[in-house]
């Protein structure tokens, strides 16, 4: 595991799986977290450190959206009221590359979010707002008190990952966040925090992507087209972007995505 303290009463635990996280919220003797890790281990972990190193009491989890690899640690935490979005389950039921223990992970949320719900806990504010990008059920949660930006898997590093969604629901999910964004930093839902000019990143991924399509047509050597060519210039492609690129020139002539 890997723990970071982001400022007082605020941590973040990322797993070894998928790299998942979890963000904790401290309260008195209670914590709040943001989405819950991707396997029984990374979850056994957070809640001993939560627990036992921590001494806090889970009492509320805000899942950003409901994919398996982000609800893993909900059942280590039995007491906890889980927030959701209504459309959890339609993302749930929709979700590919996941194995039998993966599937495994599912509880039912007890508290439902249709468009917006605010929280406040300790010294903290969470502005959770519906931003349906990545899935239909796709929360953003905005914390001024720490500069903090949650987006969900709307962003995977520098791009977009279009397998559950469409382009023009990324264009408004993505100009969502970009308005959100002055003076915070980012956390999606695997990995450490990072800087907001991701955002700027993956709104020029997806029209470049959209424009190469234009150009190539909807036939084999669509799936030819380059991250490098689609990324803004000075944007080092990583291998997993390659890996959700690559899925994502294969969605697009499935589904003739970017069709005019």
């Amino acid at each position: 595991m890997n723990v970071i303290q982001i400022q007082p009463e605020l941590f973040l635990f990322i797993g070894k799986t998928y790299q998942s996280n979890s963000t904790i919220f401290l309260n008195s003797d209670e914590a709040l977290l943001v989405d819950a890790l991707g396997s029984r281990s990374d979850a056994e972990e957070l809640r001993s450190f939560v627990e036992q190193d921590l001494k806090k009491e889970v009492r509320f989890i805000i899942s950003t959206h409901y994919f398996s690899d982000h609800i893993a640690a909900i059942k280590s935490f039995p007491r906890a009221c889980v927030i959701a979005h209504e459309n959890y389950l339609e993302t749930f039921n929709s979700e590919q590359y996941r194995t039998d223990e993966e599937a495994s992970h599912f509880v039912e949320p007890h508290l439902l979010v249709s468009d917006s719900l605010k929280i406040k806990w300790g010294t903290f504010t969470l502005n959770t707002s519906h931003n349906p990008g990545h899935t239909n059920s796709t929360l953003a949660i905005d914390v001024p008190e720490a500069n903090l930006l949650f987006v969900g898997d709307t962003l995977v590093g520098n791009i977009v990952y279009l397998k559950y969604s469409t382009p023009d629901r990324f264009v408004t999910a993505l100009d969502n966040l970009k308005q959100k964004s002055a003076d915070r930093r980012l956390l999606s839902s695997h990995g450490n925090v990072r800087s907001t000019d991701a955002i700027g990143n993956a709104q020029s991924y997806l029209a470049r992507l959209g424009g190469r399509v234009g150009e190539v047509g909807f036939n084999e050597s669509l799936l030819n087209i380059q991250l490098d060519d689609v990324l803004p210039a000075g944007v080092e492609p990583t291998s997993f972007e390659r890996i959700f690129h690559q899925r994502n020139l294969e969605t697009v002539l499935e589904r003739r995505l970017f069709e005019r």
